[in-house]
């Protein structure tokens, strides 16, 4: 498993992959700000529609799996608060492939103020449906993942 340091995540370069979206109001908590899983669940987001993008779509793989991809690992740091209605940034911002494994680094910005509020990070296991035995990154992923580098 890598791990990526928070400064590398903070870093947004040409090679990323995004998406926009608007703080919503059920994802904050009494306090008015985000509800801290709620920044997990934005990166798995983003991460599906990289999935799409790359030629592998989530959505058909799960009505006929070759393989799956669960989470080894995850955590987040938070630097700024995020409040309902601010406009962010959430991009996968770093990759590093081994065989049959994907560690990510998420960068999650406001748009508005051109600032950090939080990097993430996952881990990935390939694995097939029928025995959870690991299994290699499929490609077109694999090809996409080395795109974004690390």
């Amino acid at each position: 498993m890598h791990r990526f340091e928070r400064e590398q995540l903070r870093r947004r370069t040409d090679s990323v992959f995004a998406e926009r979206r608007t703080i919503r109001f059920q994802d904050v908590d009494a306090a008015g700000i985000i509800f801290y899983p709620r920044l997990l669940e934005y990166c798995h987001d983003t991460l599906v529609a990289f999935f799409a993008a790359a030629g592998a779509p989530l959505d058909e793989n799960l009505r006929s799996p070759t393989w799956l991809a669960p989470i080894r690992h995850a955590e987040a740091d938070y630097f700024k608060p995020l409040r309902f209605g601010d406009p962010i940034e959430v991009a996968i911002v770093a990759a590093v492939l081994l065989d049959s494994e994907v560690s990510l680094g998420f960068r999650i910005a406001r748009t508005d103020k051109d600032e950090v509020s939080a990097v993430a990070q996952s881990v990935h296991t390939f694995v097939t449906p029928a025995t959870f035995q690991r299994c290699p990154v499929p490609e077109p992923l694999k090809a996409a993942f080395l795109r974004i580098g690390g």
